[in-house]
Parts: structure tokens; sequence; C-alpha cells
């Protein structure tokens, strides 16, 4: 009988663990996604707008903030940079410095692509826009399909900026319909990332 008893107590005491074990997992928070560790485009446009807002107020320290990759242009898995699309050079890059100097024009993607060149003409439509091209994320060693939203600041001095996003799924006419959408409720209040993209 003795041998029964003690069955009968480490039985009660696994499954008394075992239900502490299930009510740890349930009410646990639950761990980030890897989705949720990547910018959304309705960040992407919000950052590039208010990284624009910052070098039209004062180029220098703007540009300068855009370099620091401790500052909130640096965030998840992308970044704001900033380029001179007249004098053909690159401003401000966090994740890259290496950059900061060189010839944008000249850029060639992961791909061959010389996407350079298509930045400048995107970024000086009115508005800005997106384009797309094969770059290596910060952190990351295989190349992906980029694309960012690029716009240059009003006056002088004329500074393309841009930000993106890796995903090989997003199609150009969402993105520009997320970037309208993001510029509009802009238009009547601050825009909250995440806000109206409805992708990822």
């Amino acid at each position: 009988m003795r041998l029964k008893a003690a069955d009968r107590k480490t039985a009660a005491i696994a499954a008394l663990l075992i239900s502490k074990l299930v009510l740890i997992q349930i009410f646990q928070a639950p761990p980030a996604t890897a989705q949720e560790d990547r910018a959304r485009p309705s960040e992407v446009v919000a950052k590039v707008h208010e990284a624009v807002a910052l070098i039209e107020a004062d180029a220098a320290a703007g540009l300068q903030r855009l370099r620091d990759p401790e500052s909130q242009f640096r965030w998840k898995d992308t970044y704001v940079f900033a380029v001179d699309c007249l004098s053909d050079r690159v401003l401000a890059n966090a994740a890259f410095p290496e950059r900061v100097g060189g010839d944008i024009k000249q850029h060639t993607d992961y791909a061959g692509k010389q996407y350079g060149l298509e930045l400048c003409d995107v970024a000086m439509q009115p508005g800005g826009g997106w384009l797309e091209y094969v770059w290596l994320p910060p952190g990351g060693d295989q190349p992906q399909r980029k694309v960012s939203f690029v716009m240059s600041t009003a006056g002088a001095p004329n500074i393309q900026v841009g930000a993106g996003v890796y995903d090989d799924t997003l199609s150009l006419q969402a993105l520009r319909a997320v970037s309208r959408s993001t510029m509009d409720q802009s238009a009547r209040e601050p825009v909250t990332p995440g806000d109206n993209d409805g992708l990822h």
C-alpha cells in the first residue's frame, strides 16, 4: 500500500508542475516576431518626412543626426539616408558609414543595377516616390530586394532623403498608395508609424 501512496503523491506533484508550466505558457507575453522587427512602409514614409523637416530646419544638424547610428533614424532593420544628387555625394548613412562621401550616381546594387541615377530621378519628383533595388540589410549577409521611399528637401540646400523596407512581395503600386495615405493623414494629424499601410 505504501508504494501506491507514493505513486499517487508523485503523480499529484507531476500534475501540479505540468499545470504550472501550462499556465506559464498561456500567460507569458508572446515573443517578438520577425515581422515586428521589420520596418513597415508607413514607418519609412513617416521617418523620411521627419528627416526632411529636420534638414530643412538646420541642414548641418539634421545630417549629423542621420549619421548617428543611435538616433531614431536607425531603427528595426533599416535606416534613413541622405544624398546630394546635384553634387553626386552620399551625405549620411548610419548603417553603412563607409558610403558617406561616395558618388551616389555611380552606385550599383548587388544585381549590378546602377540604382543611384534612378534614386535621384525619383527623389526629384514632386512628393518623391518609391524605387527598388537589391541591397544588403544592416547586419545581414544575404542581399535582398529593398524598396525605398525617397524625396527631396525644399529650398537650398536641395538634399534627397530616403529609407526602405526589405521585402520581396510588396508591389510599387501598393507602396505608392501607402505614401499617399501617409501624406494625406500627415496633413490632418501626426503620423503614427504602422498606421494605414495594411502591409504586414
